[in-house]
């Protein structure tokens, strides 16, 4: 991992340096929190605080007298951040305006007149490593006699207490309904620049950069430092956010406020955003019965009126609906639940529509200024008038189709300017039909400190150590264009980390216009499975982040090498041209269906070309993998903890129960007012209760203490026998590496099912740990014979070694 000195260069001055010089440094709150991994700021702080040098050498560096070494890249950087970050953190109070007093209370050391020589150093220094090591242009502001040493620090720094005094002044000019309107905000500020008062260099740096982005079109301007401090100005008066709620992992849902510019923010209840959304809503929280509607892709946006049969409600009114009418249910914390009714559910007048804006929206961002020209991944296009919209590429028209209020460009790649046109008015986007190749700098790695992976003790694990090949024999598939588009996209998204449901989100957009395909959980898990993303959940906050994993290789004696990790497409041609030089060949080996990823393997004539291939590709050997265990028990009490969830074993995902004792299966625990992670406790009556992190390890642990049979095996590919449980993923990549074909969704047996291609010593491995049936021994029964049918879709089954209710439709892959 980078260290903090090298987080803070990179974040505040390569990655803005790369699309022009800088004028400002914009350190958020937020950003502390991803960074240090705290769900508080005040732990952020303490941290941030503690990575500083001690106070002594602090003075020294601040004063000049150990000035920075001439030549020498700069080990104060970090220092530089912390001062801007103290003017504009929200933990500062209003009334606060001496540096050095915000310098003495973030410290608890007196500065009270101290010399501050040094920070003009630094500041020099930084410009001149950042102009010669990087070409790029850092720009000072120039120095003001009455605050010669410390002006440039203070004129850095966004937004400070003089910017949001600007601010303040500026929203007393603009009427309330034109508060969100960029260019409202912009033509003001164009005109009336005296009524602001004096301004420092990051105020019209920061709103140049808003302007540009302004113009470019696509809501760009929502992600620029300048919107943001303009809207918690804007937000000080005005309750506008919104609440949303995202489906998550094994039917569960996930909680967040929508603030109308930025990312959405993670809560735990609605009471949180009680203050911040309009107050019809906010009535409806405070009796704890709130509409949903559904805006797509299982997102679910809360309303003051609604005509859909789903909604947020407390668990005390859930408690008193009439279960016959309750069609699904699913807890987000001990007192709210999501449910979903049959029928309407009271008479309600739908929402208005809003009014729509001509222009392109979503789409996967490749680099600073492009999009990712794969359908059905291309930016959409929305107007007033949807079918006036006309689309052209190089002259050529384009055939649109309609999806909702949106218009998105017919099946195809594109590459290249893309113009839309509507009504007289146009905006135009660059597409490529590929994803850039991530470098290790900007790839956010795998930190045990502060991640948790999915497989949680089966983590780097595996059936036997070492590789060796037992190459699957079965009929391999190309993969599918959608499957294809999907990995650009993700290996795009998942370079710094993404969220879970953002995820769900993009498989859903990928796979929304065909209707034979696997469900969305199933296809991405196979990139899990692939070794392309490692699931992991924040060890201090329970939010689950995709990781995207290092590109590294496997050696299989002196010819042959397995090529591990994220290989889009920029990856294969460029692993391919190293292979050809070192005089070997790159083979793809496909899948099992079209939904699977592919393996890569080069082969070459001895082991000088083989070392030759991993030179110049500059991909590390990976590690051998540790042996497996099948079960680790933790027996630990959860003491503060309250049941939220139980296991449906016929859906494979948790229901809301809030029941007081746990008696038999497997329970979702939540420790109501913390951010600790979800506990999955489970209870097999004569047997001592065991507690997991991860869901999937508690389904696969719980089944095992069951003693029953977990995976069936057909000769060809292994498949579960219960609905939801799936190997850990690095089981599954490291059968993937001996049989040279990734697991993955398949309709070999009538059904979409997830199955593992694997041969008799693969299979043999695992059946040491784990209990597997092989479907021609005479153990398999008529319960499974019963299951496996076609004959016999959507009939139940009660099976009392899974004590529970067993349906056909799921052994034949049904979606969930």
């Amino acid at each position: 991992m980078a260290s903090f000195e090298e987080e803070c260069i990179e974040r505040y001055f390569l990655a803005p340096g790369s699309s022009g010089p800088i004028g400002s440094v914009y350190v958020a709150d937020d950003h502390l929190l991803e960074i240090f991994g705290v769900a508080e700021l005040e732990q952020a702080r303490k941290q941030f605080i503690k990575s500083l040098p001690h106070v002594s050498i602090l003075k020294s560096r601040f004063s000049g007298l150990v000035p920075p070494l001439k030549g020498l890249p700069p080990d104060y950087v970090k220092i530089l951040v912390f001062l801007c970050w103290m003017q504009t953190t929200k933990m500062r109070q209003r009334g606060d305006r001496d540096f050095r007093q915000l310098l003495s209370k973030q410290l608890g050391e007196d500065f009270t007149g101290f010399k501050m020589n040094g920070l003009d150093m630094m500041w020099e220094h930084l410009k001149d490593f950042l102009w010669r090591v990087h070409g790029i242009e850092l720009v000072l502001p120039e120095i003001i006699e009455n605050i010669r040493r410390i002006g440039r620090t203070l004129q850095m720094a966004f937004p400070t207490w003089r910017d949001k005094a600007a601010f303040r002044k500026l929203r007393q000019y603009i009427p309330p309904d034109h508060l969100l309107d960029p260019l409202a905000i912009a033509n003001r500020i164009h005109t009336s620049r005296y009524l602001l008062g004096d301004t420092m260099q990051s105020f019209e740096y920061n709103f140049e950069k808003f302007d540009i982005a302004r113009k470019r079109g696509h809501r760009e301007h929502e992600a620029t430092p300048f919107w943001h401090a303009w809207y918690a100005v804007v937000a000080e008066q005005a309750a506008i956010e919104e609440i949303e709620v995202i489906e998550s992992d094994f039917g569960g849902y996930e909680l967040f406020r929508v603030p109308p510019v930025g990312d959405r923010v993670s809560i735990s209840s609605p009471e949180e955003a009680a203050n911040l959304v309009p107050k019809p809503l906010a009535r409806l929280i405070s009796k704890g019965l709130v509409f949903l509607d559904s805006i797509g892709f299982g997102r679910y946006r809360a309303q003051a009126v609604a005509e859909t049969g789903i909604f947020l409600m407390s668990a005390i009114k859930f408690s008193q609906c009439d279960p016959a009418v309750i069609r699904s249910s699913a807890a987000i914390n001990p007192d709210w639940v999501v449910a979903t009714f049959r029928g309407k559910f009271g008479e309600r007048t739908p929402p208005a529509a809003s009014k729509r804006v001509f222009g392109w929206r979503n789409g996967i961002r490749i680099g600073s200024a492009a999009y990712l020209g794969r359908s059905p991944l291309t930016p959409s296009i929305t107007g007033p008038l949807p079918e006036a919209i006309q689309v052209e590429a190089g002259g050529k028209p384009i055939s649109l189709m309609r999806i909702g209020d949106e218009m998105v460009l017919e099946p195809g790649i594109y590459s290249g300017t893309v113009t839309a046109h509507s009504l007289g008015a146009s905006h135009e986007v660059l597409m490529v039909p590929r994803a850039n190749e991530v470098g290790e700098v900007r790839r956010l790695a795998f930190d045990p400190s502060r991640y948790l992976s999915e497989d949680e003790f089966h983590y780097g694990k595996a059936p036997t150590t070492g590789t060796e090949f037992e190459i699957w024999s079965g009929e391999r598939i190309d993969p599918c264009h959608e499957l294809v588009t999907l990995g650009e996209a993700l290996y795009e998204r998942t370079a710094r980390g993404l969220s879970l449901p953002e995820a769900i989100d993009i498989v859903r957009k990928t796979i929304a216009l065909n209707v034979d395909r696997p469900s969305e959980w199933e296809i991405l898990r196979s990139f899990f499975d692939a070794g392309w993303i490692e699931p992991t959940f924040l060890r201090h906050f329970p939010a689950r982040r995709l990781l995207q994993n290092e590109l590294g290789a496997r050696s299989v004696g002196d010819a042959a090498v397995i090529i591990c990790g994220p290989t889009p497409l920029a990856v294969v041609d460029r692993i391919a041209v190293a292979a050809r030089a070192a005089g070997g060949t790159l083979e793809p080996l496909n899948g099992a269906s079209p939904w699977v990823l592919p393996r890569l393997v080069a082969h070459f004539p001895n082991d000088q070309s083989r070392r030759d291939f991993l030179r110049r590709a500059a991909i590390r050997e990976l590690p051998q993998s540790e042996q497996a265990v099948a079960d680790v028990a933790d027996h630990g009490d959860p003491y503060g903890f309250r049941v939220v969830g139980k296991l449906k074993a016929d859906r494979g995902f948790f229901n809301a129960c809030f029941e007081e004792t746990m008696t038999d299966g497997l329970y979702r625990l939540e420790r109501p007012g913390s951010n600790s992670l979800f506990l999955h406790r489970s209870v097999v009556p004569g047997k001592q209760d065991q507690n997991y992190t991860s869901a999937s390890v508690a389904m696969l642990s719980h089944y095992l203490r069951l003693g029953s049979d977990v995976f069936l095996y057909d000769g060809s590919v292994m498949r579960s026998i219960a609905t939801g449980v799936m190997l850990p993923s690095s089981w599954a990549r490291w059968a993937s590496d001996r049989a040279l074909c990734n697991p993955g969704p398949s309709k070999r047996t009538g059904g979409w099912q997830y199955e593992y291609p694997a041969e008799d010593k693969t299979t043999e491995a695992i059946a040491r740990l784990l209990p597997i049936r092989r479907q021609r021994d005479t153990a398999f029964g008529w319960r499974d014979r019963f299951l496996l049918s076609a004959s016999n879709h959507n009939r139940k089954i009660y099976d009392s070694r899974h004590r529970g209710i067993r349906m056909a439709s799921a052994m034949h892959g049904k979606s969930k």
